[in-house]
């Protein structure tokens, strides 16, 4: 069983050498995977930036956005660019936990359309798929850098919805749990399971 951890990003006012010592601290102590979790009206840091710190002080342990909240950042490009840059800094620790909120705050705050995530969503990982497998996207060619893991750092799907499942079984290395307690986790990890198997996915999904 590999056992992961937070970073303490989500704490209002917690100082960045606290953020740096404790990843260095889980990075010796050979924790499995450092976390975020992702919030705009709030007084924690945000997440990208937070791991590509936590790279440059540890050396092993995997970095995971557990979950990042993508639809209301911007488009699929760009963080497909962020994404990629933090991949490239940790040596390929990076894995994207990856979903679309149900907090409506944060798409207020940000003039995003919640209502219309999940489409949002869907064109997002369509376009953060093309950027990571080099696509050219003006005379420059590719947008870079390239993500040192081949096709993009492994996306966990996030939610519990149909639209959730298709997008793991189309195109996610697994699932995540957002929260909810060991009885939702068992339900929904059943269903997602048994989706990937009818889909004709082979193995197991991450999870």
């Amino acid at each position: 069983m590999d056992i992961g951890i937070g970073l303490p990003t989500t704490i209002s006012g917690v100082a960045g050498a606290t953020v740096l010592e404790w990843a260095r601290r889980a990075d010796a102590a050979r924790f499995s995977t450092l976390g975020t979790i992702d919030r705009v009206v709030y007084g924690n840091y945000d997440a990208v930036p937070a791991l590509a710190a936590a790279a440059a002080v540890t050396s092993t342990i995997r970095l995971t956005t557990a979950i990042l909240i993508s639809p209301y950042r911007g488009n699929g490009a760009l963080l497909a660019k962020q994404l990629a840059s933090v991949d490239q800094l940790s040596g390929g620790r990076l894995v994207v936990g990856i979903a679309v909120g149900s907090r409506d705050d944060d798409y207020v705050a940000t003039g995003s359309d919640f209502a219309g995530r999940g489409k949002a969503q869907d064109a997002l990982l369509a376009e953060m798929r093309a950027v990571w497998a080099g696509e050219s996207r003006g005379t420059a060619g590719a947008i870079g850098p390239a993500p040192v893991q081949a096709g993009g750092p492994p996306l966990l799907i996030g939610g519990l919805g149909a639209a959730a499942i298709r997008r793991t079984t189309t195109i996610g290395a697994g699932w995540i749990s957002g929260g909810g307690g060991p009885a939702m986790f068992a339900d929904a990890a059943g269903r997602v399971r048994a989706a990937w198997t009818a889909a004709g996915r082979e193995g197991a999904p991450r999870m």
